[in-house]
């Protein structure tokens, strides 16, 4: 039984009806590749530049960076451990691997598809084979990853004791 058509819409301009008009296209695996390649990218990019920015506190102000360290293992400001915070930078950490392995693989499959002369004939298959390649090895990693948070550490690294509490003067002999 053949299908009406949609009825054609009028055009919107603007990003957001742009981004919206895409997603709601059903091109399949290629678009979704595609799609995915570019988000990958954009998450590295900004893994780089927070990573840039956190290895400059080694040099500018080496507090900040044993303090930047702290707050990755879960180590908050006052000084005293926070299980959400450690499990949410452990799972961005699985996101940035995650990312930086499906760009690698779908970087390799463009590279078929583009420069191979009979690659776009294989465009299928060698999507289907990048995301094989993808989903084995993060079904590998993702517990390699995720294991440490079975429990949490005996002692978090680089954690500092507690400041005092208010009112209470420290003395320093000698002075």
């Amino acid at each position: 039984m053949p299908q009406t058509p949609r009825a054609p819409h009028a055009y919107q301009s603007g990003t957001l009806a742009r981004i919206v008009d895409g997603l709601r296209y059903g091109g399949g695996i290629g678009q979704w590749s595609w799609l995915a390649h570019r988000l990958s990218g954009l998450g590295i990019l900004f893994f780089l530049i927070v990573h840039i920015t956190d290895t400059f506190f080694v040099v500018f102000a080496p507090d900040w960076y044993d303090h930047t360290v702290a707050i990755y293992g879960g180590v908050w400001f006052d000084g005293h451990y926070y299980w959400p915070l450690r499990w949410a930078f452990r799972v961005a950490e699985l996101g940035l691997i995650a990312s930086v392995v499906f760009h690698a693989i779908n970087g390799v499959g463009v590279i078929l598809y583009d420069l191979w002369p009979k690659g776009s004939l294989y465009r299928k298959p060698i999507l289907w084979t990048v995301q094989v390649a993808f989903w084995g090895i993060m079904l590998v990693t993702t517990p390699i990853v995720l294991y440490p948070l079975r429990k949490a550490p005996d002692q978090p690294a680089a954690s500092r004791p507690a400041p005092p509490p208010a009112g209470v003067a420290s003395v320093v002999p000698g002075r």
